[in-house]
């Protein structure tokens, strides 16, 4: 579902602990490998461009018998200067989650060591990666060429759905839909999968999204809002005083939650 390229969570390494080690280490951007461009859920790692906001993403799931389930995730996003992140998540399994403990927090330093929250169990599970080399960073949102707007096949169709404000950041979006067949599309069938992405260019992070499937049928609604270029507190990418610290190939107590709604925002 990312147009971006997304760094795999597989090479972990022993982590060195003590008691008053803080989460990132004080370390230059230049010391840090190269990462190429990265997102965490809603967030890119795009450097030198602070902000925090809010995310809504509804998932609507459809039964044979036309029963629809709804499930709700409510995220607190934040960028700081140096591209680290810090993801909030406050989900349940219903439609209005409480946002009064979140059930997990995801940081990445962008340097290549993420943390894993459980605020239930004060625990912080650690890991470390080994990034690829990468050649030149590309943005996350690249102005759209309209000499060559993009390629989804001959069963595909590409819509440039133009720029937008949202809370005074353009945005700007694209549609992908695709048909069961060039004949369903040349004979104005509907599709049968929409991929629909907003972005800000300014920011170069994704801005929401909206993807439809129609077998089985699934709608999943990303909304970012309260958008706010302003820089983070430090702290918020440190691991708090009195967590419990666990590198990420060591076994953990399952969380109590039903679970994360989507496998988009599952934290491997």
């Amino acid at each position: 579902m990312r147009f971006s390229h997304i760094l795999p969570r597989t090479a972990l390494m022993p982590i060195l602990v003590c008691l008053g080690m803080t989460f990132t280490a004080e370390v230059s951007v230049a010391q840090c490998p190269n990462r190429g461009t990265v997102t965490d859920d809603e967030v890119s790692n795009s450097q030198g461009k602070p902000y925090r906001a809010k995310e809504v993403r509804t998932i609507v799931t459809y039964g044979n018998d036309g029963t629809k389930r709804v499930v709700v995730t409510k995220s607190n996003l934040f960028r700081d200067n140096r591209g680290r992140i810090r993801v909030e998540r406050f989900y349940d399994g219903t439609e209005d989650p409480s946002e009064d403990v979140p059930m997990d927090i995801w940081i990445d330093d962008n340097c290549g060591t993420s943390v894993i929250l459980l605020p239930a169990r004060q625990t912080a599970k650690v890991s470390k990666e080994v990034p690829p080399v990468k050649g030149p960073d590309e943005p996350y949102c690249p102005a759209i060429d309209p000499n060559t707007p993009g390629s989804p096949g001959p069963q595909g169709q590409f819509d440039d759905l133009g720029h937008k404000f949202v809370d005074g950041v353009e945005v700007r979006g694209k549609r992908i839909s695709y048909y069961s067949s060039v004949e369903a599309k040349s004979s104005g069938a509907p599709p049968i999968r929409i991929y629909e992405n907003w972005c800000s260019i300014p920011l170069d992070t994704p801005m929401g999204d909206y993807v439809l499937d129609v077998n089985p049928k699934r709608e999943i609604t990303t909304v970012i809002s309260d958008i706010k270029p302003i820089e983070p507190n430090s702290a918020l990418f440190e691991i708090p005083q009195g967590y419990k610290i666990i590198s990420a190939d060591q076994s953990a107590p399952a969380s109590n939650a039903k679970g994360p709604p989507s496998s988009k925002s599952e934290r491997q």
